[in-house]
């Protein structure tokens, strides 16, 4: 018998982000679309360039450039791309002098975009990527992050990806994103002062203290392996929310080496995967949540990778009061994508 929970309002000790949990609005909210999980895509030789798709092979007249690429002998010759982003919102080597008012400011935005194109194949979705393959997509992520970080101090890159439409996905074929501002998001410098303070009061890495807690309690747990927890946080924003963490204390994702790379593709691949086939792949966003300042030693910060399924919208209360309200809670989504409900 699937277990009973009354509804509670939970506290991130981190974020400091309170979150209601009502798990009685939906008995079991983790159907999202009336079809079954799709099956296995088709081999290489079945599959051909979507007409009209940027991303896939024999169309590279509609990209703008090619930034970088990963090679293989396998046609088509490469199994990842960096490219510009067509639309981009920021612009390189602009002027950032400001126009100040008594009110507003304004000043020309500046930054980088790159759109990095996970497959050459257009029906092949990261949960049914081999891990190799899973593998040289984080390869990309790692070498363009890095390319960013060093060719300019100001720029602060951010890694993530869109599933779906309702996550923000304008083109199916897969593909992920980087974006590098030239200034600090408030969110971000809000969450890592408030780990800053945590770490203060009890005297060690508030995320190294989170992992051993879920592995200790077990019950929010979705898998692990030797490097990586994979978890649904206990304060979680939206259900099936999932962290996956290292268990090593690491504030910088551009600190990633190559073991670690493939672990961290076997827990990406298998959340992504548990996500897919327990949810009837829904819509979700995933991003890279790296230390603000590069080469970072922080004792009180710790990277982390965070997918945020797209199964509920934001209603008048949450957004007039930035107070989230979770239709499910953590242990049974857990549950859930371990197999057990």
């Amino acid at each position: 018998m699937a277990a009973s929970y009354a509804p509670e309002t939970r506290q991130d000790l981190i974020t400091n982000q309170w979150v209601a949990f009502a798990p009685s609005r939906s008995e079991r909210p983790n159907r999202t679309k009336s079809a079954s999980p799709s099956s296995e895509p088709p081999s290489d030789a079945d599959e051909a360039p979507v007409e009209g798709c940027p991303f896939c092979p024999g169309h590279e007249d509609m990209l703008p450039s090619i930034i970088s690429e990963q090679s293989r002998k396998a046609p088509p010759g490469w199994s990842t791309r960096a490219v510009p982003n067509k639309f981009a919102a920021l612009i390189p080597d602009r002027s950032t002098e400001p126009h100040t008012s008594a009110l507003y400011q304004t000043r020309a935005s500046r930054g980088r975009q790159e759109v990095i194109i996970d497959t050459p194949r257009h029906h092949q979705p990261l949960a049914h990527m081999p891990e190799s393959q899973v593998a040289s997509v984080l390869g990309t992520y790692l070498r363009r992050y890095r390319a960013l970080r060093e060719a300019d101090a100001d720029l602060i890159p951010f890694l993530f990806r869109n599933h779906g439409a309702s996550a923000g996905a304008s083109i199916a074929h897969p593909h992920s994103q980087l974006i590098a501002p030239d200034f600090r998001p408030p969110a971000i410098e809000q969450e890592e002062e408030a780990a800053r303070v945590r770490y203060e009061e009890i005297g060690r890495c508030p995320y190294c203290a989170m992992i051993e807690k879920e592995l200790e309690a077990e019950a929010r747990l979705v898998w692990t392996n030797e490097a990586f927890v994979v978890f649904v946080p206990f304060a979680a924003t939206v259900p099936y929310e999932m962290w996956i963490l290292p268990r090593k204390h690491s504030p910088e994702f551009g600190h990633l080496t190559p073991p670690m790379q493939g672990a961290l593709a076997s827990a990406l691949r298998t959340a992504l995967h548990r996500l897919h086939e327990g949810l009837n792949d829904p819509d979700y966003n995933f991003f890279v949540r790296s230390a603000l300042d590069y080469e970072s030693d922080h004792l009180h910060l710790h990277w982390s990778l965070r997918i945020r399924p797209r199964t509920t919208v934001q209603a008048g209360y949450e957004l007039s009061t930035g107070h989230r309200i979770n239709p499910s809670i953590p242990e049974r989504d857990a549950a859930v994508l371990r197999g057990e409900d």
